[in-house]
């Protein structure tokens, strides 16, 4: 059974540490080909190419998570390491299938490490950076590509060395850097005062490139375009991924655990929406959030399997445009809503949980499942008065009112 306990420290941390984004892959995957796993996968499981074994896996996970959270040098982490993998026999050239997923020998050396090494860092700073990025957008609204500029530089990453975008511009869904295995660009985030004072200015659009070129992922059925400029598996932004990866391993964590402790779990969940990971969440596209837990009749009404219920950010967009009455702190009461709510009525294919709020006020939470009911999610979030309400429930089937 899953600990709610562990997505706590996860969640805890500051949005910008890179422990936090590595944290959230809590799954150990075996692969042969680097290319089995592709862009935001690898934000939700850990994997090194030609690990066959979980237990060696993990250890090379452990010894990369250490080396996040206590910092330390490749030459430190290798050293740790390096007696681990001579144990396991994973050194050297390495010719056991059982081992390495492959019958074709290998070998394993200082050279793989420092890609194993240089990549999963790399990744997860960038991660880290791009939260940091997000909670300072209002105030630096612009990011300006930086290469090192010496003669390694990617003729590609030269040309884009000094473009500047707004932090919201979709350029970075593709281009946000490392954007290739050793890739040393990153990017500074500058303010109207910064371009000001450096005698810069926005980038009419983005640099030109060329068509980019077909590659075939391991595993895949079709071929996927890949940028110019950009190694196959980069083209992707691992702070949007990490956030994503962070909110489904909540829910994960909080479903396994529901089944067993629904107490627990709910309070695990309230700390969470209560915590400034659930705006994180909400701020990025494609990206849903844990807000209820649902008991198993209720659940049961609308045929879903989980009772975990997502909100999404695109339906937290909508409902902040349509609904401006709709606070922060309303939405912070979501977990109790689930828990707790003064009426539950079913109406069709959804399940409507009501709470009376201090002003008088109903809120009103619409939940739905997906047609599998594997997936649970709010559709809906509204105040509505007592008239309307009255309404409401008319064409509604209620299965439990605590008024009476």
């Amino acid at each position: 059974m899953a600990d709610p306990i562990d997505i706590r420290p996860i969640i805890g941390l500051p949005p910008s540490d890179t422990a936090r984004a590595f944290g959230a892959r809590d799954e150990l995957r075996q692969t042969v080909k680097w290319s089995e796993m592709w862009h935001g996968d690898h934000a939700r499981a850990f994997t090194v190419a030609k690990v066959a074994k979980l237990d060696l896996l993990n250890t090379i996970r452990a010894s990369l998570d250490d080396a996040l959270r206590n910092g330390g040098t490749f030459e430190q982490w290798q050293a740790g390491l390096v007696p681990e993998l001579q144990k396991a026999g994973w050194w050297g050239r390495v010719a056991d299938k059982e081992l390495t997923g492959t019958s074709q020998p290998i070998f394993v050396g200082p050279r793989r490490l420092r890609t194993i090494y240089d990549t999963n860092l790399r990744v997860s700073r960038a991660a880290g950076q791009w939260a940091r990025i997000q909670e300072l957008k209002d105030v630096a609204p612009y990011l300006r590509y930086s290469a090192v500029m010496d003669r390694r530089t990617r003729p590609q990453h030269r040309i884009w060395h000094g473009t500047i975008l707004r932090v919201d511009d979709p350029w970075w869904d593709e281009h946000y850097p490392p954007c290739g295995w050793r890739c040393r660009c990153n990017v500074l985030q500058l303010s109207d005062r910064d371009l000001k004072a450096r005698g810069w200015e926005v980038s009419k659009s983005p640099p030109p490139e060329g068509p980019g070129r077909s590659f075939w992922p391991a595993g895949a059925e079709r071929p996927v375009r890949v940028p110019s400029g950009i190694d196959p598996g980069f083209a992707y932004n691992p702070g949007k991924a990490s956030m994503a990866a962070i909110a489904d391993k909540a829910a994960r964590t909080l479903a396994e655990t529901a089944l067993h402790n629904l107490a627990a779990a709910r309070a695990v969940l309230r700390d969470l929406v209560d915590s400034p990971a659930f705006l994180k969440a909400m701020d990025e596209p494609d990206t849903g959030f844990p807000v209820m837990i649902l008991d198993a009749e209720t659940r049961g009404l609308i045929g879903a399997d989980t009772p975990v219920a997502m909100l999404s950010s695109a339906t937290f967009a909508k409902q902040n445009r349509n609904h401006p009455e709709l606070t922060l702190a309303r939405y912070r009461r979501l977990p109790e809503i689930g828990a707790a709510a003064d009426i539950v009525a079913r109406d069709g294919d959804t399940v409507l949980l009501m709470v009376k709020a201090d002003d008088g006020a109903w809120l009103v939470t619409v939940v739905k499942a997906t047609r599998t009911g594997l997936g649970l999610f709010v559709q809906s979030f509204r105040v509505q008065n007592d008239r309307s309400l009255k309404r409401l429930l008319k064409r509604a089937e209620i299965i439990r009112d605590a008024r009476k």
